[in-house]
């Protein structure tokens, strides 16, 4: 499994995680349970920022995989180039 798609699994996972904290967090809330409710509002606080933190670093290594695709400018030898380092 490379970075990328495990990234993207784990930015899932927060999402599916966030959505069931804060069903609870409803739930319990209707069943006149706030300390937990707020503790389920809280903990998919946290998976939100889970969310945020895995997605960036899906985009941050898929900015490095392109990158990593593309020819650097420097190693490219054109005859302008030449020109200037000869």
């Amino acid at each position: 499994m490379t970075k990328r798609r495990a990234f993207l699994l784990l930015t899932l996972s927060f999402t599916l995680f966030f959505i069931a904290l804060i069903g609870a967090g409803g739930w319990l809330l209707a069943q006149h349970s706030r300390q937990f409710a707020v503790a389920c509002f809280l903990f998919a606080f946290a998976a939100a920022f889970g969310q945020i933190t895995s997605l960036a670093l899906f985009i941050r290594e898929h900015a490095r995989a392109q990158a990593a695709q593309r020819p650097s400018e420097n190693t490219v030898q054109t005859p302008e180039n030449r020109d200037r380092h000869a």
